[in-house]
């Protein structure tokens, strides 16, 4: 490309706002770097195009697919496909793109690879809840995908390394964070009533029925707490929350964490997680405290009754958080990756 600034498109989807975090990232880098999206999401994630496909009859939805396909191919050097591609029949879009030699990197978040029966050995998650969750999923039709897809694209990256046993041919790129957007606020020892928060995007995959229990259980104990369960909150509305959060719930199940996680470790907050032992090798000096179902009423107790460990965690998380998902490190990552394919 001699001396013109790479372009770069991330598309069609924006999950947690990475496609957006990452693109704003790279242009400080230098590259040109857009996001286009099929429609608006309910937490009002920003992005630089929209097809806007939840405006037209449903008859329109393969036309506007391939019209927004044939826009990142003619305009762009390298397509950056988040969660999904275009959903055209055959993998048309990563097939054209192919024939016209442009660049194609697919990078996958959660549930776009994860598989039940390999999710059943790496969770705590109640068998039926996660085939209430994934109901639709026929594991093999999604193995048989991914290595299609596999060998149509240049690389494919996850977004963490407790998805390479869905993806084991994948690299592993992390979360994303702007910490222009998240200043260190800590946590006050002195407080009296202690805020606690979690935000589930459903419930089942987070362990939402075990959470409020123990709150009523440690409201019945007479200790001094609040409790905030956020659902479906713009996300920049949410992070008013979290950003006067005490301490932080987030998933006791599933795990290992999220952008949520990042996010508020990144204010300073002290965050419980589930983190299954397969992967702890993975995340050294990670300061969430490991937490499932079991030990969640004793871990939160502890919290409670050490204002110390709380502040410790938060200044510790944040430490972590910008040595590990500082949107400008991962940007040069990618740029890396894009510059050896």
């Amino acid at each position: 490309m001699g001396k013109n600034k790479m372009r770069v498109i991330h598309a069609p989807e924006n999950i947690a706002g990475q496609s957006l975090t990452i693109s704003r990232a790279q242009r400080k880098l230098g590259l040109i770097s857009d996001v286009l999206v099929l429609m608006g999401s309910q937490y009002n994630y920003d992005y630089d195009y929209n097809l806007h496909l939840d405006r037209f009859p449903k008859m329109m939805d393969r036309f506007l697919r391939m019209m927004g396909f044939l826009f990142c191919l003619l305009r762009y050097d390298l397509i950056h496909f988040h969660y999904s591609t275009f959903y055209l029949p055959f993998q048309l879009d990563l097939k054209i793109a192919k024939f016209f030699k442009k660049k194609v990197i697919i990078q996958y978040w959660g549930s776009d690879v994860i598989q039940t029966d390999i999710a059943q050995k790496y969770t705590l998650i109640d068998d039926n809840a996660l085939f209430e969750v994934y109901s639709g999923l026929n594991n093999e039709n999604k193995r048989n995908f991914l290595k299609e897809v596999q060998k149509l694209v240049d690389i494919s990256v996850v977004g963490d390394y407790s998805l390479l046993v869905y993806s084991p041919e994948s690299c592993v790129i992390r979360q994303a964070i702007d910490l222009a957007l998240f200043d260190y606020v800590g946590v006050s020892p002195k407080k009296e009533e202690i805020l606690i928060v979690h935000a589930p995007t459903k419930r089942n995959l987070k362990g939402t029925s075990y959470v409020i229990a123990t709150i009523e259980r440690l409201k019945s104990e007479k200790f001094q707490i609040s409790f905030k369960l956020i659902e479906n909150l713009p996300h920049n509305e949410a992070i008013k929350i979290y950003r006067e959060a005490d301490i932080v719930i987030d998933d006791i199940v599933q795990g290992p964490y999220g952008i949520l996680a990042i996010e508020c470790m990144a204010f300073g907050k002290p965050v419980l997680d589930y983190i299954n032992e397969a992967f702890i090798d993975y995340y050294p000096d990670l300061p969430i405290v490991n937490t499932n179902p079991d030990n969640l009423y004793n871990n939160v107790r502890f919290l409670l009754e050490n204002p110390e460990i709380r502040v410790e965690l938060g200044r510790a998380g944040r430490k972590y958080v910008e040595l590990n998902h500082d949107a400008e490190i991962i940007a040069a990552q990618l740029m890396e990756l894009y510059n050896n394919l």
